[in-house]
């Protein structure tokens, strides 16, 4: 039996422990929309700041000095609760939650259905910005949530890995080529990003998205390996993986920016 980790809290959760001096909100929308109204206690980050690169290579896990540096901006101290949104139906919540699981902070929870999801609700929204005076916390590399792209090729022979590709078919298919070469890592399943929500950005039903990962080879008790180009969509399944009780789930840092800019990586079409 697989225990869930919380990851994705409802806006009406999030209402309750409004206040809390043990949450830590961090919005990832543009600075002009953070400025025209936010959930009161945010902080706003540049999704940007969640990415490394090394050109042609994108979407790499930042280092541990740079993540460090987001904790001090939005203000996360020891012990907290952080909670992250973003527009909806978006992934730049997500990915915060994949880079601080990362460096081993698991209490991260991404907003379902971001802003849109608070203002639907008629919650309060504020224009003030709090300091973000508090020592914040030091975090440590752990990485146990990411995979390279050495090991991923060493193993695609495992029968306990599966492999999801939730990129569009035309990536998945290779008509759509958005690197040196196109097609999918051998044996990956696909499930394109965007099927989880439903058509308000709300995710949608577990038991239903439980059956279309079951019929795909997808299970808990399988090491889950997520990808898309640059680890930015499959961050939404990571989260969403981890919120429904897999234990396992690891993304492949650089994505298909690295694996298809190799000429030592197999490929599928």
């Amino acid at each position: 039996m697989t225990v869930s980790t919380n990851t994705i809290i409802s806006a009406a959760e999030l209402h309750q422990r409004l206040g809390s001096n043990n949450l830590c909100i961090v919005d990832l929308r543009t600075n002009e929309a953070f400025e025209a109204g936010h959930i009161p206690g945010a902080r706003v980050l540049t999704p940007g700041r969640l990415n490394g690169s090394a050109p042609p290579v994108g979407g790499l896990l930042p280092s541990q000095q740079e993540v460090n540096e987001i904790a001090k901006t939005i203000g996360l101290g020891s012990g907290q609760t952080l909670v992250a949104y973003d527009h909806g139906a978006e992934t730049a919540a997500a990915r915060l939650v994949w880079v601080f699981h990362a460096f081993g902070y698991t209490p991260t929870l991404w907003l379902d259905g971001g802003f849109p999801a608070w203002q639907t609700l008629s919650f309060p929204i504020s224009q003030e910005i709090p300091p973000a005076d508090v020592e914040a916390v030091q975090l440590q590399h752990a990485g146990d949530n990411v995979i390279h792209t050495e090991e991923l090729i060493s193993r695609l022979d495992d029968p306990a890995l599966a492999i999801l590709d939730v990129r569009s078919r035309g990536e998945f298919d290779g008509t759509d080529v958005r690197a040196e070469r196109g097609g999918h890592i051998p044996r990956a399943q696909h499930m394109e990003w965007t099927e989880v929500f439903d058509k308000d950005g709300m995710l949608r039903d577990r038991k239903s998205l439980q059956s279309e990962f079951t019929a795909l080879g997808i299970t808990p008790d399988k090491e889950v390996i997520v990808y898309c180009q640059t680890h930015q969509r499959s961050a939404v399944t990571y989260a969403l993986l981890k919120d429904m009780g897999y234990d396992n789930v690891r993304a492949l840092d650089g994505a298909w920016s690295d694996w298809g800019n190799r000429t030592d990586t197999p490929i599928e079409s």
